[in-house]
C-alpha cells in the first residue's frame, strides 16, 4: 500500500517553514539595495521569509541567478509542494538529478519541482546561472500549478521571438499575458540574458501578486497531471 509524504520530508517542511515564520518576524534590512529598482519587491518578499541574502544584511541584487537559488525561489514562491503524492519510498533528488547531492540545501526544493511536472533538465547544473528563458519557463509552470487561470487568447508580438527556444514559447507568452515578465522598448525579450538575483526577486514578487489577485477566482486543479511517484 502506497504511504504519504515521509515521516522524514513532512518533519524538513516543518522545520522549513518554522525557519520562514522566524526570519519573516526577524529579517534584517539588506544594506545594498538601496539603489536596486526592485528594492520594494526585494524587502516585501525577505520579510515573507521567501528569499535570503548571502549574508544576514547583503543581498547582492546584481548577482547572477543560479539554478539552485532561482528552483528554490520558485517553489516557496508558489508553495508547490509534495503533499499530494503518494510514494512507494522517499523520494531522493539523486534519484532523478545527476548533480543534485541529496544533502544539499536545495535538493527537497528540486525534488518538489521535479514531482510537480517542472521540466528541468536531469542533468542541470545547480551552479550554473538560469537565463531570463528558463526562469520564467519554469516560473510559470509552477504558478500554473497553484490554479486555473484564465487568460485573454492574443499572441503578444517578440522581436527575438526566433531567439527563445522553441519548448519556452508558450510558457514566455503566459508570462507576458500574466504580467510577471516584460520585454524591453524594442519589443525584445532577450532569452539568453542571465537574470541578476534582483530581477527575478521582481519577477518573483509579480507572481506572488497574481496568484493573490485571483485566489478567489480560481480553484487549484483536483487532478493536475504530475509525474508518477515511482520514477
Amino acid at each position: 500500500m502506497k504511504k504519504r509524504m515521509s515521516t522524514a520530508i513532512a518533519a524538513v517542511a516543518v522545520m522549513l517553514s518554522a525557519s520562514f515564520t522566524t526570519q519573516a518576524f526577524a529579517a534584517t534590512p539588506f544594506n545594498d539595495i538601496a539603489n536596486a529598482g526592485s528594492k520594494v519587491k526585494i524587502e516585501a518578499l525577505q520579510q515573507q521569509g521567501i528569499i535570503k541574502g548571502v549574508s544576514d544584511t547583503a543581498f547582492h541584487p546584481e548577482d547572477s541567478l543560479t539554478a539552485a537559488q532561482g528552483i528554490s525561489l520558485i517553489v516557496r514562491t508558489t508553495q508547490i509542494s509534495l503533499a499530494a503524492i503518494d510514494f512507494n519510498k522517499a523520494p531522493t533528488a539523486d534519484g532523478y538529478y545527476t548533480q543534485v547531492k541529496n544533502d544539499a540545501w536545495f535538493a527537497e526544493d528540486f525534488v518538489i519541482a521535479h514531482y510537480n511536472g517542472l521540466d528541468i533538465p536531469a542533468d542541470i547544473d545547480p551552479s550554473a546561472p538560469l537565463t531570463k528563458e528558463q526562469f520564467t519557463h519554469y516560473l510559470v509552470q509552477a504558478l500554473e500549478l497553484t490554479g486555473q487561470y484564465p487568460t485573454i487568447k492574443m499572441f503578444i508580438p517578440i522581436q527575438d521571438e526566433k531567439d527563445i527556444k522553441i519548448d519556452y514559447q508558450g510558457t514566455i507568452q503566459r508570462a507576458l499575458l500574466y504580467k510577471i515578465a516584460s520585454l524591453d522598448e524594442a519589443g525584445n525579450f532577450d532569452p539568453a540574458h542571465v537574470l541578476t538575483r534582483g530581477e527575478a526577486a521582481a519577477m518573483l514578487y509579480d507572481t506572488q501578486a497574481f496568484i493573490e489577485a485571483h485566489k478567489d477566482d480560481v480553484a487549484p486543479d483536483p487532478n493536475p497531471e504530475l509525474p508518477a511517484a515511482n520514477e
